[in-house]
């Protein structure tokens, strides 16, 4: 036998090893069902990285909404969603796609030995007569040992249960579930043991077409996700009209279905004398069923549908070549039946490959493509709604800034301002405080007057009435002076502290202005604090009550001294008046004890000129020679007369105020000395008063500005950090549009290999 037909008999033109690898053929050519596995593997890669794609747009979508709800249009966040789950049900799908061919035939025709020698292996019952008794659909699994399902029972059944389960001839089966003809028991196969099972062909095996006439059934269960059908058929007989019935009702339900006929048992026509003309009578009744009556090919493509093949040859050929068998069933003419079927397995793994690919990835791909322009109308769409948002925000942003640079300009103004109206404030203090204050002290000895209490000429009762004369004119005194501010100063600084107010929420803009009148509206009132503090004023004041008249020499010496020294005359002790104009016996010891006295008592010169004034008096009023000098004097000058009359005039006067002293006198003469000194000490204190004056209006306004700048400078900080903030979220969203251009940008990829996908495996020309 020859290389080529040893090859031909075994099945090794694709090069299988039986240790599962996939080689190419002879010529390089890549294997036809490879295809399916590497289209099956570039589109899933395609629907892996559109996936990808959408997970991470979810992820954009999740981040802008959390980031700004109003962007994110909850119609578009949920079509990705729909998206995604609709590539992920696609996805699970895809994974179960397979190349799907099914046998049909009479009993006995040969269905289940042909699937036996296109596997390589004796796995199907087979034999004379009617032994498949449901459908048998043969898979691949990865595991190491294969097992049978059932699709109403879950676990496994052990593969070597099949010829009883599957076998309608078994008598061993009772304790099995019972198959009807239109149940399917799936056959696990190991992938490693076959080529085909590798690449995800499926098999399905069925009963006889004579059996039962119920096609419809068998058809919409098991026949519709088929990619290719096999009609095997008895070379001894001519194709029958169930076998014809059952392809016109699958030629309804599906559109162009690619049948392949196999006139298996071709070895019976060894001893025929008439093979061709047998041969070329089978050959034209089976292009006028394919062509003319089910029209599923045309006549060019007949030749490669319709083969003569002896399917128990090739089975045994094979497992002879495995080792399995010692002796091969062979007849004469084998090595061409052989080949023969080597070239329908050529030409249906081509044709699987090319409908499996467009059945299962056609629909897919154009899928895929609908889904990617899904995803960038939807991502054009929230990119358009992102970008007019980040627009809004900058456009915010701008008058935003726009409204804090605002502020400070005009905080500054007002600062300007502030310092201006406060000098004002501080001139018109000045000049109200210093007129109300001079004022209050011409009006003293009125206000004195109103004092009135019981006057008692006792040293307790004139130190009692002393103390409440100061409290009664301080209290009137403060609270005239307050009344007056009131009036007029008060108004004039509320006035300035609500324009301040007015001026400062004018420039904040209307989002800040509750925080300005927060603050303005638990603000107390401003008031003047005045204390004019008349007790401690009047603290050095000491009465003369003791009768002194009005021209006497005390009198005016004590008038003197308190001219010279600066002093209200109230304030001049009398006792010193009294040392000085006791008699003494001698004016010489008089004068030293007098110097040595005021030299201990007090140094300073006002002391020494009232000692000076006082001693020279003595000596003038108690002298006898300066008496003398002096009445002398008078007399040659004016004469006795004169010196009578003026005697008598200041006796007159010095009887009338003597006789008018009394407690009323007194009383007023008191009043009139605290007057005098009270108001001597108030106008040396005038300028201490109105600067305290000044200095609280000064506070004051210091204190509204240092409250206004304040709430200004949070309202900044505020607005500083709102504009970070926007500045932040402008940053956020042009990072989410970068991200969605980069996203739009990764499914022109994927169109563009959805585009090269089907240049590859879906168009005409493609290479099969």
């Amino acid at each position: 036998m020859s290389t080529f037909v040893q090859h031909a008999a075994s099945g090794d033109h694709t090069r299988l090893n039986m240790s599962g690898k996939v080689g190419r053929r002879n010529n390089g050519e890549i294997e036809p069902l490879q295809r399916f596995a590497d289209a099956k593997k570039i589109l899933g890669e395609i629907y892996d990285d559109l996936n990808g794609y959408v997970n991470e747009t979810e992820c954009f979508y999740n981040a802008l909404k959390e980031f700004d709800p109003t962007t994110m249009q909850e119609k578009a966040y949920e079509e990705i969603q729909d998206i995604r789950e609709s590539i992920r049900m696609i996805i699970d799908t895809f994974q179960r796609d397979n190349m799907k061919v099914v046998f049909f035939g009479r009993t006995s025709n040969g269905k289940s030995t042909t699937i036996n020698a296109m596997l390589h292996s004796k796995i199907l019952p087979q034999g004379m007569g009617h032994t498949t008794c449901c459908f048998l659909q043969v898979q691949g699994t990865s595991d190491d040992d294969g097992f049978l399902l059932l699709d109403e029972r879950p676990s496994q059944i052990p593969l070597n249960e099949l010829g009883k389960i599957g076998h309608a001839l078994s008598e061993d089966n009772s304790y099995l579930p019972a198959m009807g003809q239109d149940s399917l028991l799936r056959v696990m196969y190991p992938k490693r043991e076959n080529r085909l099972l590798q690449n995800d062909v499926v098999i399905l095996d069925s009963p006889g077409v004579d059996l039962s006439p119920q096609f419809d059934s068998w058809i919409d269960k098991h026949c519709l996700d088929a990619d290719v059908f096999v009609l095997v058929c008895n070379a001894e007989a001519t194709l029958t009209q169930a076998e014809k019935s059952f392809f016109y009702r699958v030629s309804k339900k599906l559109s162009k279905p690619n049948v392949f006929i196999l006139n298996n048992r071709w070895d019976a026509s060894a001893a025929d004398d008439n093979v061709e003309q047998v041969r070329s009578q089978h050959l034209t009744r089976f292009k006028q069923f394919l062509v003319d009556e089910l029209q599923v090919c045309s006549s060019l493509e007949v030749q490669n549908r319709v083969f003569f093949v002896s399917s128990r040859e090739v089975l045994d050929s094979r497992l002879k070549a495995r080792g399995l068998i010692e002796k091969a069933y062979e007849m004469d003419g084998y090595q061409k039946r052989a080949y023969e079927f080597n070239q329908f397995e050529r030409q249906f793994e081509q044709c699987i490959s090319r409908s499996a690919i467009r059945s299962k990835f056609e629909a897919h791909a154009r899928r895929a493509d609908e889904l990617v322009h899904r995803v960038r109308n939807n991502v054009d769409e929230v990119y358009g709604d992102t970008l007019a948002r980040k627009e809004t925000f900058e456009r915010e942003l701008e008058e935003s800034t726009k409204e804090f640079n605002n502020c400070r300009h005009n905080f500054s103004a007002f600062e300007k301002a502030y310092r201006e109206q406060t000098e004002g404030l501080q001139a018109e203090v000045h000049l109200k405080v210093s007129a109300d204050y001079y004022e209050e002290i011409q009006r003293l000895a009125a206000i004195i007057d109103k004092f009135n209490r019981p006057f008692v000429d006792t040293p307790q009762s004139i130190a009692e009435y002393k103390t409440e004369l100061a409290t009664f004119v301080d209290n009137f005194i403060s609270q005239e002076l307050e009344a007056r501010c009131t009036g007029g100063l008060m108004s004039r600084i509320w006035e300035l502290e609500n324009e301040m107010f007015v001026y400062v929420k004018k420039i904040l803009a209307e989002a800040y202005q509750h925080k300005l009148e927060e603050v303005w509206r638990y603000r107390a009132p401003f008031k003047f604090s005045i204390c004019v503090n008349a007790p401690s004023l009047t603290q050095d004041f000491h009465e003369d009550l003791d009768f002194r008249f009005s021209f006497g020499l005390s009198a005016i010496i004590r008038k003197v001294i308190a001219y010279r020294s600066g002093q209200p005359v109230t304030s001049i002790q009398g006792s010193l008046l009294a040392t000085a104009l006791n008699s003494s016996t001698n004016s010489a010891q008089r004068k030293s004890i007098e110097k040595n006295n005021v030299q201990a008592v007090n140094a300073e010169e006002q002391a020494v000129m009232t000692n000076l004034v006082l001693s020279s008096a003595a000596y003038v009023a108690n002298g006898g020679i300066g008496l003398a000098i002096a009445g002398g004097l008078l007399y040659r000058t004016v004469g006795w007369k004169v010196i009578l009359g003026v005697g008598a005039v200041y006796g007159g006067l010095y009887m009338i105020e003597r006789v008018r002293w009394n407690s009323s006198k007194k009383e007023q003469h008191l009043k009139d000395q605290f007057r005098s000194h009270l108001g001597s000490r108030m106008q040396h204190f005038a300028a201490a008063h109105t600067s305290a004056c000044e200095t609280q209006v000064t506070r004051e306004m210091e204190q509204v500005y240092d409250g206004l700048r304040a709430t200004v400078g949070g309202v900044h900080r505020e607005m500083k950090a709102d504009l970070d903030a926007a500045r932040s979220r402008i940053d956020a969203l042009d990072q989410q549009l970068k991200g969605l251009s980069a996203i739009k940008g990764k499914t022109a990829f994927v169109l563009r290999g959805l585009e090269q996908f089907s240049g590859n495996f879906l168009n005409p020309d493609s290479p099969a």
